[in-house]
C-alpha cells in the first residue's frame, strides 16, 4: 500500500528547497496540494486543478516514471490563469491501480484518449494536451493516433523506433532482460542534470512513492520499438518547447525527429538558458512562454514561427 503522505512530504521538501519553485509558490505550497480535486475516470486517477474563470482544459502527461501531482505547482498557476488542468496518473503510477510502471505507450495513449474525452464531456472549452519530456512524445502519438485536442504543447520529442539500432535494442531487452530498469539509467545523469537543490535533493532520496523508480523492461522495449503512423494531415496544431541548454533532449533532437515522423511545428519555442526541467527547475521562465502559447488554443494554424530566443 503506497502511503500518499510520503508523497506529499517529498513533493513539499522539493518545492520548498527549490528557490525557482518556492518563489512561484509564495508560501501557498500546502494550500495548492490541497486544492487539487481526485477525479476517477474507472480506474484511471487524474489531479484537476479547477479554474475560476476558464479558458481551457489542459490535460497533462507527465513524463517518464512521473505522476500528475508531481507537476502540482504547474497545474495551481495554470489553474490560477484561467485554465482548468486534468493531470495524468498513467496506469501503474501515482495513484491509478496497476503494476508499478507498467504503462507501455498504448497504455499511455489510451490514457490521454480516456482524459480527452472527459474534459470534452464535462467542460465546454477547448481543449490543449501538454506533455512534458516523455509527456511530450505520448502528446504527439497521441494526434499521429488519430486523438484531437485542439493544440499540442510538446515538451521536447524523440521517436526512438525511427532508428533500428533502438529497434533491435528493444527487441533484445524484450527477450533478455528480466530486471527492471533503475529510472536513473534510463534518464543519464538524473540525479545531476539539475543544478536546482530542491530537484537534486527529490531525485537523490527517491523518497516519493509515487514515483515510478523501477521500470519494467517490457516498457523500456515497447518505448525503443514503438512507431507511429504516419500523419493524416487533419492533425491539430502542434507547438515545441525546448531547454537551450538541455543535456537530456537538445532541440535539435527534437525537432529533427518531429520532422522524422512528418510533423510540421506550428511555432518552436527554445529557452536559452533553460536545462531539461521546464515546468520544475525553469518554471519561472517557461510559464509565460507557455501561457502565451496557449492563447492559440482554437485558432487556425499558422505557419511555423520561431521564438526571438531561437532566431537569435
Amino acid at each position: 500500500m503506497i502511503d500518499p503522505k510520503a508523497s506529499r512530504t517529498a513533493l513539499i521538501a522539493m518545492t520548498e528547497q527549490s528557490p525557482v519553485m518556492a518563489a512561484l509558490a509564495d508560501g501557498r505550497v500546502e494550500a495548492m496540494l490541497d486544492a487539487i480535486e481526485d477525479v476517477w475516470v474507472d480506474d484511471l486517477h487524474l489531479d484537476l486543478h479547477r479554474a475560476e474563470s476558464p479558458e481551457s482544459v489542459v490535460v497533462l502527461q507527465p513524463g517518464f516514471g512521473g505522476h500528475a501531482r508531481c507537476y502540482f505547482l504547474l497545474g495551481a498557476l495554470l489553474a490560477r490563469a484561467g485554465h482548468h488542468v486534468l493531470a495524468i496518473d498513467r496506469p501503474g503510477h501515482g495513484r491509478s491501480p496497476g503494476p508499478r510502471g507498467d504503462c507501455t505507450i498504448s497504455c499511455g495513449l489510451k490514457a490521454s484518449a480516456r482524459t480527452l474525452t472527459y474534459a470534452r464531456e464535462h467542460f465546454d472549452l477547448p481543449v490543449i494536451l501538454l506533455g512534458s519530456s516523455l509527456g511530450g512524445m505520448l502528446a504527439t502519438f497521441a494526434v499521429l493516433e488519430g486523438q484531437r485536442p485542439d493544440l499540442v504543447v510538446a515538451h521536447n520529442f524523440l521517436c526512438p523506433g525511427k532508428l533500428a539500432s533502438m529497434r533491435l535494442r528493444g527487441r533484445f531487452i524484450e527477450r533478455f532482460r528480466q530486471r527492471p530498469y533503475r529510472l536513473s539509467e534510463l534518464v543519464h545523469n538524473l540525479k545531476t542534470m539539475s543544478a536546482d537543490p530542491g530537484m537534486r535533493g527529490y531525485f537523490a532520496s527517491e523518497a516519493d512513492p509515487h514515483m515510478v523508480w523501477h521500470m519494467p523492461p517490457r516498457v523500456v522495449a515497447d518505448l525503443f520499438r514503438y512507431r507511429p503512423p504516419r500523419p493524416s494531415g487533419s492533425e491539430p496544431p502542434v507547438v515545441l518547447l525546448s531547454g537551450g541548454s538541455d543535456p537530456a533532449i537538445p532541440a535539435w533532437a527534437s525537432r529533427l525527429f518531429l520532422r522524422w515522423c512528418g510533423i510540421r511545428p506550428m511555432a518552436t519555442h527554445i529557452l536559452p538558458d533553460c536545462g531539461h526541467w521546464l515546468f520544475s527547475e525553469h518554471l519561472d521562465v517557461a510559464l509565460p512562454v507557455l501561457l502565451d502559447v496557449m492563447r492559440t488554443a482554437g485558432q487556425p494554424a499558422v505557419r511555423e514561427a520561431s521564438s526571438p530566443a531561437e532566431a537569435g
